[in-house]
């Protein structure tokens, strides 16, 4: 593996986004013996705790991924909501400064963020998948960028592209690096399906494994250097079945349908990084989780989308937009024109229940909208309103519930392992402001002034050693 600052000419650095991961959920499972590469990989690796350096409505990983990539706090880089990185980040990220150093990279799937790359430009982006307006480069990835995306923003719903699209992403995949045995738990997965009448939550975990494969032909197709890869899925395990794994610390615990989900998430996340240490031997491998979830046992909290984006449009009596599904309950909707949008904000926020409360959350950024559905309005029997028309539906007729009650919510602290060959507990927490820092004084590139944090210490003193 890479000791800190050797050969930066040539080193390779891996940055494994493992979003949400619980610190005391990796020491439990750890412990227990179900988790033997993350064992490996926290046994040879200087082990910091990080601090995400908000609190709720800012502690989401949308504002905490976008700290890791920019090396700026949320007060300065004021990234909000989901989907603002694209509009909101002009600074170089952490990968663009590598890049403009002449060091090839790539960027997998990681949230939020605004790379964008050049016809010539050495190395890849596949964009993360609840960017509506996401741009892949080179243009080749953009077909299994939009599969990916609509996998994933129709999670939900449980749905499958269409035979044509899955046939492209088939070959694309066949193209690119997929592996048999990727191909033998995907058939196992469809099967075990049919079988069953259920599990289909485990395709989070497939999705994985497949993107896995691609984006390990990726970093050999483009020699990259430095690359990162995110994956979401314990994390939305933890959200929505916490409750299962741990239902002595429920008042409503779960009924053990999902008894197996967040372990089973944890146990697809360690396989994967044995992947990843087999396949990446001499690289510098980072594993951070930017912030955590612990569980979330006092809340009451679902979460709804529209059934039909354009039936909620026409009922809301908005023309000309165009919806697109993002993360859980969020949506954003596209109008030809920034007049367009404020008219269309005005009759979104004006539909309310029966019982008075608002439907929506609608902000507006120009001429586009994102819009969530508030669980405070999908009381039994609600009924929604349109006050300009006076139409009535009701709430359930326009909205599903997705997936259960949750019982994750985020916590301040994450993991942030340097796999450098030595294992060392660093008392104490750190910013996420450090990192890219961090990142760039191993590559010896210089650390630019808009990034306010200071390069970790990944070597013990000489008094210790």
């Amino acid at each position: 593996m890479q000791q800190p600052g050797s050969s930066r000419a040539t080193s390779r650095t891996i940055l494994i986004e493992f979003n949400e991961l619980s610190p005391r959920l990796l020491d439990r499972f750890i412990a227990e013996g179900h988790l033997p590469a993350f064992r490996a990989f926290r046994d040879s690796s200087v082990v910091f705790t990080t601090d995400a350096g908000e609190d709720p409505p800012a502690l989401e990983p949308w504002i905490q991924w976008v700290t890791v990539h920019s090396g700026l706090p949320y007060s300065e880089h004021q990234v909000f909501a989901l989907g603002d990185g694209r509009r909101k980040l002009t600074k170089p990220l952490l990968g663009d400064v590598l890049a403009r150093a002449g060091v090839p990279v790539g960027i997998f799937s990681s949230m939020n963020t605004n790379y964008l790359r050049r016809p010539g430009d050495a190395g890849y982006v596949v964009p993360d998948p609840w960017d509506v307006d996401g741009v892949a480069y080179p243009q080749s990835l953009q077909p299994f960028y939009e599969t990916v995306s609509a996998a994933v923003q129709e999670s939900s719903r449980d749905a499958l592209p269409g035979p044509a699209q899955l046939a492209k992403f088939g070959l694309f995949l066949v193209r690119n690096g997929l592996r048999p045995a990727t191909v033998k738990q995907a058939i196992a997965q469809l099967v075990n399906e049919k079988r069953t009448g259920g599990g289909r939550w485990k395709r989070a975990t497939v999705l994985d494994a497949l993107n896995y494969d691609v984006f390990r032909a990726l970093n050999k197709r483009f020699d990259v250097r430095f690359a990162t890869f995110f994956s979401n899925s314990t994390a939305h395990y933890q959200h929505y079945y916490w409750r299962d794994l741990e239902p002595e610390l429920f008042t409503e615990p779960g009924d053990g349908t999902y008894a197996e989900a967040v372990l089973h998430g944890y146990e697809s996340m360690d396989r994967l990084l044995a992947k990843i240490m087999a396949d990446y031997p001499d690289a510098l491998l980072i594993l951070a989780t930017a912030l955590s979830q612990e569980p979330w046992t006092d809340t009451e909290k679902r979460t709804y989308r529209p059934r039909d984006f354009a039936e909620l449009l026409a009922f809301a009596r908005v023309s000309g937009g165009v919806a697109k599904p993002m993360m859980a309950e969020q949506f954003v909707v596209a109008l030809p024109g920034e007049q367009a949008a404020i008219r269309a904000e005005e009759q979104l926020r004006a539909l309310v229940t029966d019982g008075g409360e608002p439907v929506l959350k609608v902000d507006r950024d120009g001429d586009q909208l994102q819009v969530g559905a508030r669980r405070a309005a999908a009381a039994d029997g609600a009924v929604v309103i349109n006050p300009e028309t006076g139409a009535r539906r009701r709430h359930d007729e326009l909205f599903y519930a997705i997936h259960t009650t949750r019982s994750g919510r985020h916590h301040r602290d994450g993991a942030l392992w340097f796999r450098t060959g030595e294992h060392r507990v660093v008392p104490g927490r750190v910013p996420l402001t450090d990192i890219a820092p961090t990142i760039l004084e191993h590559f010896g590139v210089p650390q630019p002034e808009h990034m306010k944090g200071k390069p970790l210490p990944l070597r013990a003193p000489a008094s210790v050693r």
